[in-house]
């Protein structure tokens, strides 16, 4: 017979399967042993042990050990352990049949008000000289693009939003507000708590004396990374007055140390530790919910805690950090780095009222016309079908504008004999600036009236001047909210009188979402924000 001859090479690599290692040090076809301990050697019980980016785990017994029944999954590097208190840890896979041991290092206890946030981004005005490289150093667009997607957020302007800083200032630096709007003319000696949810890291000093304009450095990048990465609790707004950072706790590390709270529990190595506050909806609560005067201002969070969302687990993150199915990466490519299945690598983008598309995804809109006795019946539905929330939420100026519109064959318009008219707060003017009030059509919000008229006082100038719908930080009563909840809907019927001379009618029916309510804005002035979010079209011949 002849004799094969086999190189080198691959003999080496047959053996190396047999013992169960692959090329990159994952581990394929065995199981995997060892021990969790603490820093001083003692036993962890409990600990959550995982084979890195996979569902593979399993929780350490009494003495601290563990055993993961393993499959081939040649992209794991490393066996790793969590358990609350800790820091993530790991060991590099091994395929010699030892056992694994896992230190895991307790967490710094408590919490360093001193700590020196670490900048997001090299341009940040105080990022150089930090004591730590910018967020943007190891999340790159070549690797997990976190810090770009952040950038095009909302969060990231929450600071230096014009719109925000000329409500809050009433400088009209936003073009067409009505003169009289604006927190700084009514409460000219106070800054209130704005700052809390806006200016995190600057309130974080002084919660009620926060000034937005005098933020500073890394103040300015609004509710950036690393302040995100540090927040150990949320405690909802559910007495009133504690928004933002008054509702939360945070672990900073001493000087000269690192920590960073996140959703993966294997995130190894590095100064990393699992929260599961980071998978829940409870973490955004803390700027999503907030009670003023006694009155549900903010109830983003109440309203997803009521509806089916939260009784089928779907939390905010599940929608407002949505994977994008491309993203596998976290950080830049370093030791013990992972491909991990781009479902679990959540978005940082934060979608929301900036994205029409994501908002346009959120609503269904119906229509049916039909001519009948003389009329023309329009019934109109729309349906809160994606939002895990009432639509509009959020700050109760954002508002909705359902518009129905019947002509005749020469473009006038026919007389509505039954129906809705949209109010007042549509804005009264020229229709061609956007002045919906007394169409017909159907205007949906959370609609808040002034409680009282004050004198003057050293907080105050000399009254609230009149407007309505009334600001929120006011003292405010709730007037009316029809607003959509999740999954609900609303259905409206209008009955428009039929042309005289015949001919066939044209129904056009939209439906608008506004960041501000119109009666906030000068007549003249071009609506603000407004976005067309579904339009329906019909003809009916005669």
């Amino acid at each position: 017979m002849r004799r094969l001859r086999m190189p080198v090479a691959a003999v080496l690599l047959g053996c190396l399967v047999a013992l169960g290692c692959t090329s990159n040090g994952g581990i394929a076809g065995r199981s995997v042993s060892g021990v969790v301990t603490d820093a001083a050697g003692r036993p962890v019980d409990g600990a959550l042990v995982r084979l890195q980016g996979t569902d593979i785990t399993t929780r350490s017994d009494a003495q601290g050990r563990f055993r993961l029944a393993s499959r081939d999954e040649p992209q794991a590097r490393h066996v790793t352990a969590w358990k609350a208190g800790f820091f993530n840890g790991g060991a590099q896979l091994s395929g010699d049949g030892q056992d694994h041991r896992i230190r895991l290092k307790p967490l710094p206890p408590g919490d360093n008000p001193g700590y020196r946030w670490i900048a997001p981004l090299a341009s940040s005005d105080d990022a150089a000289g930090r004591a730590a490289a910018p967020c943007e150093t190891c999340h790159t667009r070549d690797a997990f693009p976190v810090v770009d997607e952040w950038r095009s957020s909302a969060h990231a302007r929450a600071a230096t939003n014009p719109f925000f800083l000329s409500v809050f200032n009433g400088d009209r630096t936003t073009p067409g507000l009505a003169p009289q709007l604006g927190y700084k003319r009514d409460f000219p000696k106070s800054n209130g708590n704005c700052a809390a949810c806006h200016v995190p890291a600057l309130a974080l000093g002084n919660a009620f004396g926060a000034d937005p304009n005098r933020a500073r450095g890394v103040e300015r990048e609004g509710v950036f990374c690393d302040f995100c990465h540090k927040v150990s609790g949320v405690k909802p707004d559910a007495t009133g007055g504690r928004p933002g950072v008054l509702s939360m706790s945070f672990s900073r590390p001493p000087e000269g140390e690192k920590l960073f709270l996140g959703p993966f529990d294997d995130a190894f190595p590095g100064p990393d530790s699992f929260h599961p506050l980071y998978k829940d909806s409870r973490y955004c609560a803390g700027c999503h919910n907030g009670r003023f005067w006694n009155v549900a201002i903010y109830s983003e969070f109440d309203e997803w805690a009521a509806s089916g969302y939260a009784q089928r687990g779907i939390q905010c993150q599940s929608c407002h950090m949505r994977p994008d199915g491309k993203t596998h990466q976290v950080a830049l490519a370093k030791e013990g780095a992972i491909r991990r299945s781009p479902p679990t690598v959540a978005s940082h983008a934060l979608p929301g009222i900036a994205d029409a598309q994501f908002m346009r995804d959120a609503v269904e809109l119906e229509s049916a016309a039909v001519r009948t006795r003389g009329r023309i019946e329009v019934t109109v539905t729309v349906r809160n079908r994606g939002a895990g929330h009432h639509l509009p939420t959020g700050n109760p100026m954002r508002n909705l504008v359902l518009l129905v519109d019947a002509r005749d064959a020469r473009g006038a318009r026919l007389e509505l004999v039954a129906g809705e008219r949209l109010p007042e707060w549509a804005g009264r003017g020229a229709e061609q600036n956007g002045n919906y009030a007394g169409l017909p059509g159907k205007g949906y919000a959370k609609v808040l009236q002034t409680l009282l008229q004050y004198p003057a006082d050293r907080r105050q100038g000399t009254s609230f001047a009149p407007i309505h719908p009334a600001p929120h930080w006011r003292p405010v009563l709730l007037e009316s909210d029809n607003r959509i909840p999740a999954e609900g809907s609303d259905t409206a019927a209008f009955s428009f009188a039929s042309p005289s001379g015949g001919g066939t009618v044209r129904v056009s029916v939209r439906f608008i979402y506004r960041r501000v309510f119109r009666s906030w804005q000068q007549p003249e002035a071009q609506p603000l924000g407004d976005l067309l979010l579904a339009e329906k079209q019909s003809n009916l011949a005669e």
